[in-house]
């Protein structure tokens, strides 16, 4: 019987492959890796096309701020996790992003205010990678989510389905219901509706964005 609780710490309860330590590791790269963006590659960035980013996002959709952010943030996340982590290598190209050991792994990084995930809808590897960010209209980030997902077959939670040709992108489906498939590293997940939601942590604030 599947655990009912309001808010869930990490939790991995049907699945022993990803170890603590990868997770203890991955809680102290993340708020470096977002240091790194708002006090090095944000400024980089602005000084490339001349403008602020404000300026320069003015008008457009989150979509298009997470196309250009997310790449970054995942190249620093690689660098500074392999350091601590050797066995978490990049492996793009063949239906995953990241091997951990054997173990295949698909990432997935969203900025938008809702906090939810989207991708070309095709299923690659049960175990993903979510992480989601706060992006304020200057370009900093200040708050951030991550956590492990085993979308196996047998839960409702995954991908949905294309509506039509044309689509290029689906939605991530996470219900509360499959709360034993998900395992928080950084921030909070509330199950009080049917939709799992994503509670993103701020407490790094104070360390690194002051």
């Amino acid at each position: 019987m599947k655990k009912r609780l309001d808010t869930y710490g990490p939790l991995f309860v049907r699945s022993n492959m990803i170890s603590d330590k990868l997770k203890e590791n991955i809680k102290e790269v993340l708020p470096l890796v977002v240091d790194e963006w708002n006090n090095v590659k944000l400024p980089a960035f602005e000084s490339l096309i001349e403008k602020s980013f404000k300026d320069y996002f003015e008008g457009r959709q989150t979509q298009e701020k997470t196309k250009m952010v997310a790449p970054i943030l995942e190249t620093i996340f690689e660098r500074m996790l392999k350091k601590l982590e050797p066995t978490f290598v990049a492996d793009e190209g063949k239906g995953h992003d990241y091997l951990y050991g054997d173990i295949p792994i698909e990432c997935k990084i969203t900025c938008s205010d809702s906090g939810t995930w989207t991708g070309n809808g095709y299923a690659k590897t049960p175990i993903h990678i979510l992480m989601s960010f706060k992006l304020e209209d200057d370009g900093n980030i200040t708050d951030m989510f991550c956590m492990f997902a085993n979308l196996t077959d047998d839960i409702e939670s995954g991908w949905g389905k294309k509506t039509s040709l044309t689509a290029n992108f689906v939605g991530l489906r996470l219900l509360s219901e499959d709360i034993d498939n998900f395992d928080v590293v950084v921030g909070e997940v509330s199950t009080k509706n049917k939709l799992l939601k994503v509670v993103r942590d701020g407490s790094y604030n104070n360390k690194f964005f002051l």
